[in-house]
């Protein structure tokens, strides 16, 4: 039998929930400044340093930004978000990737899971999802004991901008031994082909490599 490797819930949040989210996240886009931030690339996993007004390619830099955003809210901007004059081409909040990350984690009990820092552990609305009774009760469903946050992201899907997210497995980014990691994929507005949904293979992370 064909296991999917994945499960879908429909209307796991309520409309309320996504509403606090959706306007938190409007207001931490309002107060960033972009005065030191990085252009997330999808090709080959580059990350291209930029700088408001000065374009810079060191690479300790970019590493810099990168590995630091394990422990604050960090964000990134869409490649071509910004023109030859080091200046926006479109409105800020239409020129962002994603924010993120966190990396470190510690443990509390079976049923509850922290990480050191990052959007759900710094933003209050964010960690109030995160360690939500809905979301433990989901993974103590799926037979996690002790489940720990790895990573938190917000992706953006902007229109008319960004580089092409290629098929990939995100084990090959957050691997564990045994593989025991499990990526929660919330849609914060309907998800349509049109409009830059999920996609997945159904039991490609058993009989597909992606590299």
């Amino acid at each position: 039998m064909l296991v999917p490797g994945y499960l879908v819930l429909e209307s796991f949040s309520s409309e309320e929930e996504v509403r606090e989210m959706r306007d938190r996240m409007a207001e931490l886009v309002a107060g960033f400044d972009g005065a030191n931030s990085t252009v997330f690339s999808t090709k080959d996993h580059v990350r291209h340093d930029l700088l408001f007004f000065h374009m810079t390619k060191s690479r300790q830099l970019k590493d810099d930004y990168f590995f630091k955003s394990a422990e604050n809210i960090s964000f990134f901007f869409e490649e071509n978000a910004f023109g030859d004059d080091g200046s926006l081409k479109q409105a800020k909040e239409l020129s962002i990737n994603k924010v993120g990350h966190a990396m470190s984690l510690r443990y509390l009990n079976p049923r509850h899971f922290v990480c050191h820092a990052a959007l759900h552990e710094l933003d209050p609305v964010f960690k109030k999802f995160s360690f939500s009774e809905s979301v433990a009760s989901l993974f103590s469903s799926l037979g996690y004991k002790r489940p720990a946050i790895m990573q938190c992201m917000y992706i953006f899907k902007q229109p008319g901008i960004g580089g092409e997210v290629v098929p990939h497995q995100d084990s090959t980014f957050l691997y564990t031994e045994p593989r025991t990691c499990t990526g929660l994929w919330l849609a914060l507005q309907d998800a349509t082909i049109s409009n830059g949904c999920l996609w997945a293979i159904p039991g490609s992370h058993k009989s597909i490599s992606c590299t």
